[in-house]
């Protein structure tokens, strides 16, 4: 075998061994890719291939600003039965609620809650809004990372707890065509919502300051709600209402609010 055929061979060996290693290294990539693809729930795409997953939203949730600690304490000095525990499935079960009824433009599902009328009353202004702009709002994929006590305070002769949640969700908007007009079906937001919780603690005091109104007022004899805390007499049931004590006042959401968005509207 002379020079040339041995050079030769040489060069198709070396050439074959670099296609095989770029095969290698092409399959490595490729077995890397389908782990994180599967570890984070995304298709070939790179985009969210189950929206009901937990995945779908950032590994970076909102910051909160927690102070359980200090003020449980000063909540069950007020009512020694209150427990935090079974308080937050009810506030973020609010928080997706909320939103839900929004998407959906249906208030209904917040009236089986203990809210005010009030926060009825500003899910249907949303809706209306978002009706007259002929668009269509989503909330997907709603993921709620964590909630806190953020404030304890006094006023008008109730008390409110106020809570922060850290919220991760698909946020976007679509125009009646299905046109894109805000938001993002791909890329999750995160956010911090702030919620009052509020309940009577000197009903004497509330009903003068008409926070009553406020929380809202149901008769307790047959639950039906009351148009205003002037009022005598339960026009369902005929029961006297005049001189409700706190007792009769249950816990109650009162506001919802997009942290450092105070003004912004939900949708």
């Amino acid at each position: 075998m002379d020079a040339g055929s041995i050079v030769g061979l040489i060069t198709a060996a070396l050439f074959f061994l670099g296609v095989v290693a770029i095969i290698v290294v092409i399959l490595v990539i490729r077995s890397k890719v389908i782990k994180y693809q599967k570890e984070w729930g995304l298709n070939a795409r790179g985009i969210f291939s189950d929206i009901n997953s937990t995945k779908d939203v950032g590994k970076n949730p909102a910051s909160l600003n927690g102070m359980d600690r200090i003020y449980i304490p000063k909540i069950q000095q007020d009512f020694p039965d209150f427990q935090l525990a079974p308080v937050i499935p009810q506030v973020e079960t609010f928080i997706k609620t909320f939103l839900d009824s929004i998407e959906d433009r249906d208030t209904k599902p917040l009236e089986k809650l203990a809210i005010s009328p009030s926060l009825v009353d500003r899910a249907d202004e949303i809706i209306k809004d978002i009706n007259s702009q002929n668009i269509n709002v989503f909330y997907d994929n709603i993921v709620i990372h964590k909630t806190v006590i953020s404030e304890y305070v006094r006023e008008q002769g109730m008390v409110i707890i106020r809570f922060q949640s850290a919220v991760g969700y698909l946020h976007y908007a679509e125009d009646e065509k299905g046109k894109l007009v805000s938001g993002s079906k791909d890329v999750a937001e995160e956010t911090v919502y702030v919620t009052s919780y509020a309940r009577i603690l000197d009903s004497e005091l509330a009903r003068q300051s008409g926070a009553i109104d406020v929380i809202g007022l149901n008769c307790p004899n047959c639950g039906a709600p009351l148009r205003s805390s002037s009022v005598s007499f339960c026009e369902f049931c005929g029961t006297g209402v005049q001189n409700l004590t706190e007792d009769v006042f249950g816990w109650t959401f009162t506001d919802i609010k997009e942290k450092n968005r105070m003004t912004k509207k939900l949708f």
